[in-house]
């Protein structure tokens, strides 16, 4: 036996390493953790677009995100005549326009749907009485 093991009773083997090279009580055994993961381009696009800036509107200051400074900015621009700025607002207006009208005219034949239970499914009338209706879209 080795002088170090005859002051201390703990035996090295399988399991069992020396404590000399174990890890110290309230020290991590990863300081530095795992590295974080890199950013992909449309999460970083997204995080930065949703970050707030403050602006001066009409005197007052106010706090938006920079997705709806952009949409105010395109519009001021398209609004002081500016040709490229006013072609882009038209492009991108329409389709908003629509998909807006298609989902308002979306809920309001969904908001009577359910006020005639004669007119409900078995399945329907069943998660109504459990708890709450969830439509499947």
């Amino acid at each position: 036996m080795s002088e170090k093991n005859t002051f201390d009773s703990y035996e090295v083997g399988y399991g069992k390493p020396p404590r000399n090279t174990q890890f110290r009580k309230g020290v991590s055994g990863n300081p530095k953790g795992r590295p974080k993961k890199t950013p992909d381009f449309d999460a970083e696009l997204i995080r930065e677009f949703k970050s707030l800036i403050t602006i001066n509107d009409n005197g007052r200051r106010a706090r938006i995100s920079k997705f709806q400074g952009i949409v105010k900015q395109l519009t001021n621009k398209a609004l002081t005549g500016n040709i490229s700025a006013l072609r882009m607002f038209l492009a991108v207006c329409q389709p908003a326009l629509e998909r807006a009208a298609l989902s308002a005219a979306q809920q309001s034949s969904d908001r009577g749907k359910y006020d005639d239970p004669d007119l409900l499914t078995d399945e329907e009338l069943r998660r109504i009485a459990a708890g709450g209706l969830k439509d499947k879209e």
